[in-house]
């Protein structure tokens, strides 16, 4: 599970199952998840923001805001209203691919609930509208007054209020005009599609650039193009554990410490534990050769360009911005280091401190309806006139995660290349393979405008029809690994778009689910 940090997740649903909960899995795939524990909803990629809108439509007609909790904590929700009067349920069926009356029973199920929670994850967010979807989805919440309400969603605050990160101060956004069309800048970070563009833009390129435990040769969209791009950079330097393929293009190729040769501190847990704990670990092991943490290899390259470095500290205060962040738990790194298993678990979250101590808006209540979404709205239903015009036979890829590769982190490793998972099928649904005359094992060529891949067909009637899954992570044919490149793969990232239009503009988060393809004989 993403985004959620959970001690034996499995274990949590099957319990609330026995205490009566009734869980749904909305998936093209059935899931792992889903076996003895829910019922599925099948729909077609890409579309959960209309199944979202069309059950808080049915909502809203048949009466079933709570409107005494939306006079407490909602602000226009007259906005919200609007937006989604557009989509019933009858309206987005098709596109949806489930019944409406499916939709509307789903909607009256969680409305009926004594106490309703809603999750989603990295499948949802990597389509091409994914703030929409969360958006949505905690409205969800907050028309049925759900959100910070017991057995509904409550906020995992951590041993550090992360959610001021995202304070706005009722500010519109700050979009910046540039060649590649209006760019925002999230926390100083910039679309990774657009990186191709600026280092073959022929004003002001990209010239030089740092890469650190990242391998965006394989991880962003078009990986071809932006391998031609990366060939006309005057400097490339990459940190790293592996020699990935961005490292086999690199000028200069830095070994860095693992997990176990430096301290550490559970940082990227904060606002979704369950359980909040929070875990100093000093290194275990002395660093093998010549390896070094990053910090140390980026305050050498700052001494050596006589910067202000690290370094210049005989005792540098490494954890000095950590322990500032813990002291709202009135806890240090060394606090830490001196209790049993240098780990202390904090107080469990509970319902009724949302609205007091956490949100972030200047009103202390909710937005249903930001005025910065006004573009999105309107995008929105342009998306929709496309998917209504799309051809019966389209398919669409979505990224299958299995536990043999997360991400791209598992392709050296030998003892997880066993069985099916020696490389990485275009898994698709026997009746969809049969419109093709592709058998199970058949080599095939999955293409689109985008790039092209050959691997083999896996029949799996698990999709939903028109859907096609491919693992991410694996393409490795260039690597210098010997297992990763014994398995190469191929790279599902080959078939999605990059550049201008290729990302959400309010994320910045890459379109990598529900991308249209082809697939035929090889």
């Amino acid at each position: 599970m993403s985004f959620v940090s959970v001690a034996d997740p499995m274990a949590t649903l099957r319990n609330a199952k026995k205490r009566g909960a009734k869980i749904h899995f909305v998936d093209p795939r059935e899931n792992e998840s889903i076996k003895g524990i829910g019922e599925l909803v099948q729909v077609h990629p890409d579309t959960d923001v209309y199944l979202m809108a069309a059950m808080l439509q049915h909502l809203h007609v048949t009466g079933q805001f709570d409107d005494d909790y939306i006079h407490e904590h909602a602000d226009n929700i007259e906005g919200l209203k609007q937006f989604v009067s557009a989509y019933s349920p009858d309206r987005v069926a098709e596109v949806v691919g489930i019944p409406a009356e499916k939709i509307r029973s789903l909607a009256d199920d969680f409305s009926a609930a004594k106490s309703a929670a809603v999750y989603m994850s990295v499948g949802v967010n990597m389509g091409r509208q994914g703030t929409l979807a969360y958006w949505l989805l905690f409205c969800l919440s907050i028309v049925t007054g759900n959100l910070d309400k017991p057995g509904g969603n409550i906020y995992s605050n951590g041993f550090y209020p992360a959610a001021r990160a995202g304070r706005t101060g009722g500010k519109a956004i700050n979009y910046e005009a540039t060649p590649h069309g209006e760019v925002r800048r999230i926390r100083g970070s910039l679309p990774g599609n657009l990186l191709a563009d600026m280092i073959l833009a022929e004003e002001n390129p990209v010239r030089g650039l740092v890469v650190i435990s990242g391998n965006p040769l394989i991880s962003i969209g078009n990986s071809n193009r932006l391998a031609e791009a990366f060939a006309k950079l005057e400097f490339l330097l990459v940190i790293d554990i592996y020699h990935t393929a961005t490292a086999e293009m690199a000028d200069y190729i830095f070994p860095a410490t693992d997990m176990y040769e430096r301290p550490d501190i559970n940082l990227c847990g904060l606002g979704m534990q369950a359980q909040p704990f929070v875990q100093m670990t000093d290194a275990l092991v002395s660093a093998k050769a010549d390896r070094k943490p990053e910090w140390w290899i980026l305050g050498k390259i700052e001494q050596a360009q006589s910067f202000e470095s690290v370094l210049d500290d005989d005792y540098p205060q490494l954890f000095g911005r950590i322990d500032h962040m813990l002291q709202h738990s009135k806890l240090s790194t060394d606090v830490l280091r001196d209790r049993p298993h240098q780990t202390a678990v904090l107080p469990t979250p509970v319902a009724g401190q949302f609205y007091s101590d956490r949100i972030q808006t200047e009103s202390g209540r909710v937005d249903c309806c930001p005025p910065q979404f006004s573009g999105a709205l309107t995008d929105c239903e342009s998306i929709f006139d496309s998917l209504i015009s799309e051809a019966p036979s389209q398919l669409k890829m979505i990224v299958n995660r299995t536990n043999y590769m997360i991400n791209s982190w598992f392709h050296n490793v030998n003892s997880l290349k066993r069985g099916e998972h020696l490389s990485n099928p275009i898994y698709i649904n026997p009746q969809d393979a049969r419109a093709r005359n592709i058998g199970d094992g058949s080599e095939v060529r999955v293409f689109n405008g985008n790039g092209e891949v050959t691997t083999t067909a896996s029949l799996d009637d698990k999709l939903k029809p028109g859907t096609v899954a491919l693992t991410h992570g694996w393409g490795h044919q260039q690597s210098r690994m010997q297992v990763a490149k014994k398995h190469a793969g191929v790279n599902a990232n080959e078939l999605l778009p990059s550049g201008p239009g290729s990302y959400e503009k309010l994320s910045n988060q890459a379109f990598m689910t529900g991308i249209p393809v082809e697939i035929a004989i090889s």
